[in-house]
């Protein structure tokens, strides 16, 4: 049985900081439109396998981030008080774009090397 996500209307403010917004048991049921600031976690069971969310950039690329401590290279994420954390930074690039920063607290933390 699949994990709908039903994502409030309020969740699509835009004041709202960076935060997991719902969950789904297979990245094919990840929602092409995410509200601002918003991730969605792959799950099965209590396990998170993927956090899936669109680049603070605003480029249109979705970033997608393996958490399963089984393979490499994976990330952590946190939510204290609805603000979310992700470990180690984010480093995208595809040649064009590097997108690298860091999710802290909520909060998108730039490093020096991006060029966005």
């Amino acid at each position: 049985m699949a994990i709908s996500v039903k994502i409030p209307w309020w969740q699509w403010l835009p004041i709202w900081r960076w935060r997991c917004v719902g969950a789904v048991e297979s990245a094919d049921e990840i929602p092409t439109d995410l509200p601002r600031n918003a991730a969605v976690t792959v799950t099965s069971g209590k396990h998170k396998k993927w956090i899936a969310f669109d680049c603070p950039c605003r480029a249109g690329h979705r970033i997608l981030l393996n958490l399963d401590s089984n393979r490499k290279p994976s990330w952590q994420v946190g939510e204290k008080a609805n603000r979310l954390t992700i470990s180690p930074s984010v480093n995208y690039f595809d040649g064009k774009r590097r997108c690298h920063y860091h999710v802290r607290n909520g909060r998108i933390i730039w490093s020096g090397d991006s060029f966005r």
